[in-house]
């Protein structure tokens, strides 16, 4: 088969817009007015139904957790059609793409409703347990020790079942997709990892390449470049590649299609979903064997983020955090008003670590001109800490000797060619220069000028990292020696503002079935949610040790999801 173009289908993925972290996304928004006033709202005994629309909250304004109150039914005599499938998917993401092509590969009809004009692609990291690429490397991880490291950041307060389910099954899920995207030119490869104790970084992390978006240049992908930047996005062309695969299988995709609500059969099973097209006629569409939720977050939701997110919420700097996902929580609000609940553990915290990502980190400073924290900590904690100061802000300073004092990081770990070159380095920080995102100076009262950072504070903080460097031991944060580098002008430094959060990492009351649960913990028949619409799975921090652990986790219950739909699991 030739290679996939995405001009051969629709052209190309949401993520290439708003630094390509769109939300996942099949839901509604406002909706339609046409079962509103006048119509009947339906009997008693009928069906349970609910409308998934941002015009619904305001209806509620009486509660507390306006998400839950679920808007009037919508009137069977509204529907202008009925289509049938084994499986209904809400949302062609990640997690709904991978729900579909496991499901349509096992058997099963499938019909996938997307809200948009195409599917959603964010990133590309997918943190595998023991794929064949990390095999192939002798990079094997030991489940034990990963997994309890894992539980040990989120304090337990996940279900470890759903945590065990992705730690035995992904590496069989990603060498599952691996075989159907082979022909379409995509091949996965592992990822720089790092196997420092406290800041390790597992060697799981696999992204599929091949594609016309594949990195023609190492420097775009250093960590160290500076730029915040996503440089590529290969989850496109890997959703690009199944949703071709998809469809050349009978998949009914129907974009600018909006679920609306979810029918149940009384407290029976889920059987339906509602949705409208892009001229608001109604369409149900039957799901003999269930519907999968995989609609993504909440995190435009003013008032879920503030009720499930208080490390951002509570923040005296949270109204600064950038929310790039663009899920509104309308796939969770309808599984709740059909009987579903939310997790137990209410603290969601944020995927926080964009601008920790590709900072440099030879000498970090606070707005009171002071270090702060171990310069090589991982990028959530680093995030977490930043976020933590006064204003939320940090300076990076560093010179041009840095550029050949750092380590060469390839972002395949299978070639090494792919790591930039000091001059590459050197190159790109003079770029960013002149674009304004750097600056130059000699002095370091330029740089407390530039950035309002107060100058003795800041000259009295280099003085004591270079005394640290001389003595080859940091007194304040023990920073590993090794990367104890002087710090002399002529200098470059940039300002890192309040860090963003790329998703919430909360959703619905799942069991490791991905079974949408009761608040008693009963599965509710026939519904099913994935992705970011699912939660249980994360407390405290969302760890970039597991760098890319949300796709591993969307690849790993999308696959399941669609063999336990078919009667396999």
């Amino acid at each position: 088969m030739a290679a996939l173009s995405r001009r051969s289908f629709v052209t190309g993925g949401v993520a290439a817009g708003a630094l390509g972290l769109l939300g996942l996304a099949g839901c509604a928004s406002p909706a339609p007015t046409k079962a509103a006033d006048g119509q009947d709202a339906g009997k008693a005994d009928e069906p349970k139904v609910a409308s998934s629309s941002q015009g619904s909250t305001t209806q509620a304004t009486a509660s507390d957790k306006p998400w839950e109150v679920a808007p009037d039914p919508i009137a069977e005599a509204d529907i202008a059609q009925t289509v049938e499938s084994d499986v209904v998917i809400v949302g062609l993401g990640a997690s709904g793409t991978y729900a579909a092509t496991s499901a349509i590969e096992n058997g099963l009809s499938v019909t996938v409703l997307e809200r948009n004009e195409t599917f959603n692609a964010n990133g590309g990291s997918h943190f595998v347990f023991n794929s064949k690429p990390q095999l192939e490397l002798d990079k094997a991880i030991d489940p034990v020790v990963a997994v309890k490291d894992f539980l040990n950041i989120s304090s337990y307060r996940v279900d470890g079942s759903a945590v065990w389910a992705w730690a035995n099954r992904s590496g069989e899920a990603a060498d599952w997709f691996a075989d159907v995207v082979e022909p379409y030119g995509l091949h996965p490869v592992l990822q720089h990892s790092d196997d420092v104790v406290i800041e390790r970084i597992y060697p799981g992390t696999i992204i599929f390449i091949g594609g016309e978006n594949e990195p023609t240049s190492a420097i775009d992908q250093d960590p160290y470049n500076g730029d915040l930047g996503l440089g590529f996005v290969p989850e496109i062309d890997l959703l690009a590649a199944l949703l071709q695969h998809i469809q050349s299988k009978g998949a009914d995709v129907r974009f600018k299609h909006t679920s609306q609500q979810l029918v149940r059969e009384g407290d029976g099973r889920v059987s339906a979903v509602i949705a409208t097209d892009g001229d608001g006629a109604y369409t149900k569409f039957v799901a003999k064997k269930g519907v999968v939720v995989a609609t993504g977050s909440y995190s435009q939701d003013a008032a879920m983020l503030d009720y499930f997110c208080p490390i951002v919420s509570h923040n005296p700097v949270g109204d600064q955090v950038a929310q790039f996902n663009m899920g509104d929580g309308s796939g969770i609000k309808q599984s709740l008003w059909v009987g579903g609940s939310m997790q137990h553990n209410g603290d969601h915290p944020p995927m926080m670590f964009w601008g920790s990502t590709n900072c440099i980190k030879n000498v970090m400073v606070n707005s009171e001109g002071v270090r702060f924290i171990d310069e090589n900590a991982g990028q959530s904690n680093f995030a977490a800490a930043q976020f933590n100061q006064t204003g939320g802000t940090m300076v990076a300073l560093w010179n041009a000797e840095y550029a050949s004092q750092l380590p060469a990081i390839s972002y395949r770990a299978d070639d090494t060619s792919w790591a930039a070159t000091p001059e590459e380095l050197l190159a790109k920080w003079e770029g960013l220069v002149e674009q304004g995102i750097f600056m130059k100076a000699d002095s370091l009262d330029e740089i407390a000028s530039a950035y309002d950072l107060p100058a003795d504070a800041l000259k009295k903080t280099v003085e004591d990292y270079n005394g640290y460097c001389a003595a080859g031991e940091d007194l304040e944060f023990h920073k590993d020696p090794a990367t104890l580098h002087e710090l002399t002008g002529p200098f470059f430094a940039t300002k890192y503002d309040v860090p963003a959060s790329l998703a919430c990492m909360g959703g619905l009351h799942v069991n490791a079935r991905s079974q949408v649960l009761t608040a008693d913990d009963e599965p509710i028949e026939g519904l099913y949610a994935i992705g970011l619409a699912a939660g249980d799975f994360y407390a405290n921090q969302y760890s970039t040790r597991f760098a890319g652990n949300s796709l591993g986790r969307c690849m790993t219950f999308g696959y399941l999801v669609g063999r336990q739909l078919a009667g396999l699991e």
